[in-house]
C-alpha cells in the first residue's frame, strides 16, 4: 500500500468504496458543502433529476450543470451551466432545471433560448427611443422629399419634448397608455397643438420602427378616437347649465376610479376652477389656511401676456375642508396629489381627463360633453347668469390679466374682497346644484358692473 500523499488526491488515487461514497447523488444542501476537492474536475449527480449535475473543481468552485440532448439534433449532447453554488440554491437549481425540461418538451434548446433571451435584452437597451428616433430622422432627410425648413423645426422640437422623458425607455417597452396620457399631459402643459404635433413624430418613429423589426406594431395607431384634442381653437365642451352641472357633480360622487385622489381634484376644478394642471400641481406650501386663499404661479402663466404671473384663489370653505381632509393622505409630502408612480411626484392630468372620459353620466361618459377645462367656462357662465358677476371679476378670477383704465394690469389682490364673496357664493351654489335645488333665475344687471372701467 502507498502512503498517503500531503496533496489533495484525485478520484482515481481514491479506494473504491470512499469513491462511491463522494459519487452517491446529492439530495440536500450539506451534501454539497460536505463534498471534498479534488486534484481534477469532478461531477455528481442531483438525485431524482435526471442530468442534474454539480460539477466541483479543485479551486473549491461549485457549479450546477444540466447535461441534455438536443431536442431536434439528437446525437447534440449539451452541458449547460445553471449557476455556481451558493448564488444558486440547490432548490433553485431543480426550479430551473425543471424550466428546461419544459422548452424541452416544446422543442426548444435551452442554451439557444437563453442566447435569444440575452440578444433580446441587448437589442432593447441599445435601442432606446431617443437612437430609433435618430435613426428615424437621419433616414427622413436622407430618403425622399426633405422636410421644410419649418418642418424640420417642428419635429426637433418635438423630439427635444419626448425625450425629455422618454429618450433612455427602450422602444419596445412604451406602450399605447403610456404615450398617450404623455401627449394628453403635452397638450395641458404646451398647448394642444403641441400635443398632436408629438403625436405625429411618435407614430413616423414607431412605423420606422415597425418597419426596423423593433416591434410588432406601432402603439400610437391605438389611440382611441378623440383622445386628444383636436384643434387649439376648438372649444373644449363645458357643461354651463345648472341641471346637467348638478348631474355631472353626482356622476363624481359616484365614480370609483383607480386613484381616490383623482376624486378630490375633480371637486377642487369645480370649487376652483384653475387649470386642471395646475390643480395637479398643487403644492401645500402654496395652501394658506388661515387667510382661506392658493397663492400659485400658474403654469400656462409663464411668458404669456395675457395671463397672471401670480394668481390668488380664495377657498370656500367646502375647498377647505376636502384640502384639510387630503392632507391627512399627502400632507407630509410637497404635493397635495402626490403619486409616488409618477416621475413629477404629482398626480398626471392624464388621469383627470379619463376619469371623465370613461365614468358617470348614467352609464355614459362626459366624452364631448364635458372636459376639466370645462369647469371655467362652467364657473364664468353661472356666475355671471346665476349669481350675477361680471366679467371683470370672472375674468380677474380666471386668471386672465386684465387692463384697468390706464393701462396697467390690476394686481392680483385687486378686488380681492368681491372675489373671495363670489367663490363663497359659487360654493354654496354648487351645493344646491348637487342637491338639484336651484331656480332658474338669470341675471341680466350684473353686481360690481361699475368696477370693469377700473
Amino acid at each position: 500500500m502507498s502512503k498517503q500523499s500531503n496533496n489533495l488526491p484525485s478520484i482515481k488515487d481514491e479506494s473504491t468504496d470512499h469513491q462511491q461514497v463522494r459519487l452517491q447523488p446529492i439530495e440536500y444542501d450539506k451534501q454539497i458543502k460536505a463534498k471534498p476537492l479534488m486534484s481534477a474536475d469532478y461531477e455528481i449527480n442531483i438525485a431524482g433529476c435526471d442530468g442534474l449535475l454539480l460539477r466541483i473543481r479543485p479551486s473549491g468552485k461549485r457549479e450546477f450543470r444540466h447535461r441534455y440532448t438536443h431536442p431536434i439534433i439528437r446525437t447534440k449532447r449539451t452541458r449547460l451551466s445553471i449557476g455556481d453554488y451558493p448564488a444558486v440554491s440547490l432548490k433553485r437549481a431543480k426550479e430551473l432545471y425543471y424550466d428546461n425540461l419544459s422548452l424541452l418538451a416544446d422543442g426548444i434548446d435551452p442554451k439557444e433560448h437563453r442566447e435569444q433571451q440575452q440578444r433580446n435584452l441587448e437589442n432593447s437597451y441599445n435601442n432606446t427611443f431617443k437612437k430609433v428616433a435618430e435613426q428615424w430622422l437621419e433616414r427622413r432627410l436622407a430618403v425622399g422629399k426633405k422636410p421644410s425648413v419649418s418642418t424640420l423645426k417642428t419635429y426637433n422640437r418635438m423630439l427635444k419634448y419626448i425625450n425629455a422623458k422618454l429618450a433612455d425607455v427602450p422602444i419596445d417597452q412604451l406602450k399605447m397608455t403610456m404615450l398617450l396620457t404623455f401627449c394628453q399631459d403635452l397638450q395641458e402643459e404646451r398647448g394642444i397643438e403641441v400635443g398632436q404635433d408629438a403625436k405625429t413624430v411618435l407614430n413616423y418613429v414607431f412605423d420606422h420602427a415597425v418597419n426596423r423589426g423593433l416591434v410588432e406594431l406601432n402603439p400610437v395607431r391605438a389611440f382611441p378616437s378623440r383622445s386628444l384634442e383636436a384643434s387649439a381653437n376648438k372649444p373644449k365642451p363645458a357643461i354651463t347649465t345648472p341641471s346637467e352641472f348638478g348631474q355631472l357633480l353626482r356622476d363624481i360622487d359616484q365614480m370609483t376610479p383607480r386613484q381616490p385622489s383623482t376624486i378630490t381634484a375633480l371637486k377642487l376644478l369645480a370649487l376652483t376652477y384653475a387649470r386642471v394642471g395646475d390643480i395637479c400641481a398643487m403644492k401645500w406650501a402654496d395652501i394658506d389656511f388661515n387667510a382661506k386663499q392658493w397663492i400659485f404661479e400658474p403654469l400656462k402663466g409663464k411668458g404669456r401676456k395675457d395671463m397672471v404671473d401670480e394668481l390668488v384663489i380664495p377657498l370656500a370653505p367646502q375647498a377647505i375642508a376636502i384640502l384639510q381632509e387630503q392632507h391627512k393622505q399627502t400632507g407630509n409630502h410637497e404635493f397635495v396629489f402626490h403619486s409616488p408612480k409618477n416621475k413629477k411626484g404629482i398626480l398626471p392630468t392624464g388621469r383627470i381627463n379619463y376619469a371623465l372620459n370613461h365614468y358617470g353620466n348614467n352609464g355614459k361618459t362626459y366624452l364631448d360633453v364635458h372636459t376639466p377645462h370645462g369647469f371655467r367656462a362652467s364657473a364664468k357662465t353661472m356666475q355671471m347668469e346665476r349669481l350675477g358677476y361680471d366679467e371683470l371679476i370672472t375674468e380677474m378670477q380666471l386668471g386672465h390679466k386684465m387692463i384697468n383704465k390706464y393701462g396697467r394690469a390690476y394686481s392680483r389682490f385687486k378686488f380681492i374682497e368681491v372675489r373671495t364673496k363670489m367663490m363663497n357664493e359659487w360654493a354654496d351654489y354648487i351645493d344646491k346644484m348637487r342637491a338639484n335645488k336651484i331656480d332658474n333665475v338669470i341675471y341680466a344687471n350684473f353686481k360690481h358692473a361699475e368696477q370693469k372701467q377700473g
